[in-house]
């Protein structure tokens, strides 16, 4: 019986990240560069609340190499990043226009 509720407990506690970076707002950015064939993105952002990153342009990984189809350096987007370690991972893209 003991068991069944610390897995369950255990499962709530590891969930609770994922859910505040899930609602943290979008971060504000410009594409620099795509690379579609290393599945990364180079951004000039502005601050990423959700894992305390101040403004700057930096490479990241994409979660999804379909999030970068049809992207082009210069177009302003809107996105959602989380750190995973040393890397740090574009989660949710999007162009505004």
């Amino acid at each position: 019986m003991k068991k069944p509720l610390l897995i369950a407990a255990l499962a709530a506690l590891f969930s609770l990240p994922l859910q505040a970076a899930d609602s943290a707002p979008l971060s504000q950015g410009e594409i620099r560069k795509v690379d579609v064939a290393a599945q990364k993105i180079t951004l000039r952002h502005g601050p990423i609340a959700s894992i305390g990153m101040p403004p700057m342009t930096m490479v990241f990984e994409v979660e999804k190499p379909e999030l970068l189809e049809g992207l082009s350096a210069g177009e302003k987007v809107q996105f959602q990043a989380q750190q995973q370690g040393n890397r740090y991972i574009v989660t949710e893209l999007q162009v505004v226009e």
